[in-house]
């Protein structure tokens, strides 16, 4: 069994390392995983260092301390857990190389122990992502010596490895006993949620700097209240947390070995209990979930047959939307807006993005709504900013990734009656259509709520439609680059991340050039920089249908 294990870890190293020589989407993917944890390690870093800061110059108490540390350790453990549950749930059940390990001659618990190995170092990553800069920040306030930072390594080893057998664990007992579509939706649904409430309440390190929002101590008022509370005290990160407080106190080596061999037995049990379980039902639960899959894709046939009065009620109904649907309008035009649009949104990537920056932008128009009751014009102006940047970034995934995401399809557009213009004007009202909906609606909901004054309220209204323009035909522009759209070229990933950084510069540039001349109040500015809008729009929209004139006739 160990050498059927060594010899599948070997294969998967190597399938990742020729991943990376030759193919560009693991580059892209671990670009854009390296940008997700250096976002997340700042605001960790942020909120590390302002609690510990607090704590070493108030000089609190042991417990207190404790109690910081450990509410660290419950948030990177919920995080870690939630990817683990996600992996696993893949990994385990729905990899495509499941069934080929399954059908060979290798014990269910060999694949299993393949399976948890891989998946332990892989997230190792992120445990030192979202437990690694509190603690490294603790170290540095209370000037730890430089072994502290040794030992964290295999305390993060231990923690990973008592998560992963837990995770694994409940998800091999879901998958034998209680295997069902609504509940692996319902997991799948719940590891997302986690990941924009995470991503959410990072982001209220921002706003420390607000008074009507106490984070700072709202975090040491619930570790406070968890100072007498010793009924979890046998919880991995209880021994975690009272390893890394031994440090700080004065404590003898005696201790802090009994703390580091109880972390490493845990973490040796979690996986030993792991393993037995996965022999007695891992084989049996991947069965229930193989049926589960077919018994999908074969859905039964009805036979009931419909009655006049069902197919008239249809016609009925199908005549009313084809009435209200010409009303729209009907074309061409209007057939691929409504496709780019439905590419759009069968992203649930992107759909949570959304719902990120709107939590964002209702964080910040609730801390004016608390602060003042109202907002005064530099607020309004600020808030403007905000609200177009976001109806932006929203949409990039029609104006800069529109073609991109047509790679499987790009060859029906080469031989359809369309031409590069249709295309290209599709993507981009699209994108604007969506964009000044979602700038126009959060405009008017500040304005109202808030009651911003007159000479803030209209160009809160009318930045938008001076912008949006411009920007969609902008970003739409860049996305017919040859290396942005990816269907004649090799994948790029370093030239499309750059492209990207190039791409938030100037919508920075076009939201604030507007904003800028309303608060000067400069005719000449303001009619100037309409000027320079009209005809940065003209060479964009010219630009954009040249580059996809010259992708519809390339050959593959």
């Amino acid at each position: 069994m160990l050498k059927n294990v060594v010899i599948l870890l070997r294969a998967d190293l190597q399938g990742w390392l020729n991943g990376l020589k030759r193919g560009g989407e693991a580059w892209r993917k671990a670009v854009l995983k390296g940008i997700g944890y250096l976002v997340f390690i700042v605001a960790l870093s942020v909120l590390g260092n302002s609690l510990f800061t607090h704590l070493r110059l108030t000089e609190a108490e042991p417990t207190l301390l404790l109690g910081v540390i450990n509410g660290f350790m419950v948030f990177g453990i919920i995080v870690v857990a939630k990817e683990l549950m996600e992996s696993s749930l893949k990994s385990l059940y729905e990899a495509p190389d499941t069934a080929l390990l399954h059908a060979a001659p290798i014990q269910p618990v060999g694949i299993f122990g393949y399976k948890f190995i891989h998946l332990t170092i892989t997230r190792f990553l992120s445990i030192l992502c979202f437990l690694g800069p509190p603690w490294v920040a603790f170290g540095l306030i209370f000037e730890l010596p430089w072994h502290f930072y040794v030992v964290l390594f295999p305390v993060c080893l231990c923690l990973l490895v008592m998560i992963a057998s837990y995770v694994a664990i409940s998800v091999m007992l879901i998958a034998r006993f209680f295997s069902s579509g609504w509940l692996l939706a319902t997991l799948k649904v719940l590891g997302t949620a986690i990941g924009v409430t995470v991503g959410f309440l990072l982001s209220l390190t921002l706003f420390f700097e607000f008074e009507p929002i106490h984070i700072k101590q709202f975090l040491l008022n619930w570790a406070s209240e968890r100072k007498a509370d010793t009924t979890a005290s046998w919880y991995p990160h209880e021994w975690i947390g009272k390893l890394l407080l031994s440090w700080v106190t004065e404590s003898t080596i005696a201790v802090r070995l009994r703390w580091a061999l109880g972390g490493i037995g845990g973490s040796l049990a979690a996986a030993g209990m792991a393993t037995l379980v996965a022999q007695l039902i891992y084989q049996r639960g991947w069965e229930n979930i193989r049926q589960l899959k077919v018994s999908k894709r074969r859905p039964g046939r009805s036979t009931v047959v419909p009655q006049v009065s069902s197919i008239d009620l249809r016609q009925s109904k199908a005549s009313h939307l084809e009435r209200m649907w010409r009303t729209l309008g009907r074309g061409r035009i209007q057939s691929m807006m409504l496709k780019d649009f439905l590419i759009f949104v069968r992203h649930s990537g992107r759909l949570i993005a959304i719902a990120m920056l709107t939590l964002f932008l209702v964080v910040h128009i609730a801390i004016l709504f608390v602060q003042e009751g109202n907002a005064d014009v530099n607020a309004g102006l600020v808030l403007t900013v905000q609200i177009v940047l976001y109806s932006m970034l929203i949409t990039f995934g029609i104006s800069c990734n529109g073609l991109r995401d047509e790679a499987k399809t790009w060859w029906m557009l080469k031989v359809s009656p369309v031409t590069p213009k249709l295309v290209f004007t599709s993507k981009f009202l699209t994108a604007l259509l969506c964009a000044l909906i979602y700038a126009e609606f959060w405009s008017v909901f500040a304005v109202g709520l808030l009651r911003i004054p007159k000479d803030a309220w209209i160009p809160a209204m009318l930045t938008p439609v001076l912008t949006l323009p411009t920007a969609c035909a902008v970003n739409t522009t860049i996305g017919t680059l040859p290396w942005m759209a990816e269907l004649t070229h090799q994948p790029k990933p370093v030239l499309r991340v750059l492209t990207f950084t190039v791409v938030l510069v100037v919508d920075i540039a076009l939201v604030l050039a507007p904003v800028i001349a309303w608060y000067t109040e400069s005719f000449i500015a303001f009619i100037g920089l309409l000027i320079l809008f009209v005809g940065i729009f003209i060479i964009s929209y010219r630009w954009g249908i040249g580059n996809l004139r010259r992708l519809l006739i390339a050959r593959q």
